[in-house]
């Protein structure tokens, strides 16, 4: 996971819940292209079985940034499934994987 400069209690980060098991980085990418997301920053979740179970979570420019995308992408499609955004701070998104 790359770092990048922010405060561990910054709100520049999304989770995404209900992801297409089957989703492709090029879908998620496209969904995002229009809003200012730090390169590299999207990390899939997976189950204990290493499969993807339905979230991932991104980094924004800023927080102004990832409000702006949730206010206009929440319940926005992926592939064939809806999809919700919440707010992350940067502290939860640098243990993702580890929670």
């Amino acid at each position: 996971m790359p770092e990048f400069d922010f405060e561990d209690d910054q709100q520049c980060c999304l989770l995404i819940k209900g992801m297409p098991y089957r989703a492709t980085e090029e879908e998620v990418t496209d969904f995002f292209k229009d809003f200012k997301t730090k390169e590299d920053s999207l990390q899939w979740g997976e189950g204990e079985d290493g499969r993807r179970n339905g979230f991932a979570c991104i980094a924004f420019e800023d927080d102004d940034e990832a409000d702006r995308c949730k206010e206009i992408q929440d319940k926005g499609y992926i592939g064939a499934r809806y999809v919700f955004l919440n707010k992350m701070t940067y502290g939860k998104y640098k243990t993702f994987m580890t929670e």
